[in-house]
């Protein structure tokens, strides 16, 4: 079975080869470097209780806006943290100036209104969903993470499968 890091990278490493600027790059363990706040959180709490780290979140063309979360196998939770996240008007009005803030600090151009595009990453069986593009991903037999060779990309040991949920959605990703 894939490793959840490695589902996470490979995707990373596609969006990059098909002109996406990554902004946000949250692996397993990764301490959560593009986070969005709870708003409804007590404000008396002092922590992140009820934010969202999502695992990769992408910028074309100035207003395309992808996030992605991964997991070595399909996980409906995710779909409907992503499904949630997009829902809460609260929660996409920080995402938004998150975002601007962080386009700006990386020199990625970002124009609203963002057309927010919902991915899932995993390992497996497709799993298909009209609410979101999915992103399949496997490793070649000969890829061990425990024994990395820095001269070697490990991304040559990965393979990524994008599956539209539409046609336009699918152009965008892929043009």
């Amino acid at each position: 079975m894939v490793k959840e890091y490695d589902v996470t990278f490979a995707v990373k490493e596609w969006l990059l080869e098909n002109k996406w600027d990554v902004v946000a790059f949250n692996p397993p363990g990764a301490q959560g470097t593009f986070t969005i706040p709870n708003p409804s959180k007590d404000p008396n709490y002092r922590g992140q209780s009820g934010s969202e780290s999502p695992d990769i979140i992408a910028v074309k063309d100035e207003s395309n806006v992808l996030i992605v979360e991964s997991k070595p196998l399909f996980n409906q939770d995710d779909m409907t943290k992503l499904l949630n996240l997009k829902e809460n008007k609260e929660r996409m009005d920080l995402l938004v100036e998150l975002l601007e803030k962080v386009c700006k600090a990386n020199d990625v151009l970002l124009k609203k209104p963002i057309n927010l595009i919902l991915a899932k990453a995993h390992g497996g069986q497709d799993n298909l969903s009209m609410d979101m593009q999915t992103f399949l991903v496997s490793t070649h037999n000969t890829w061990n993470p425990r024994k990395i060779d820095p001269t070697i990309d490990p991304f040559k040991f990965m393979r990524v499968i994008f599956k539209e949920s539409n046609r336009i959605i699918g152009e965008i990703i892929r043009k």
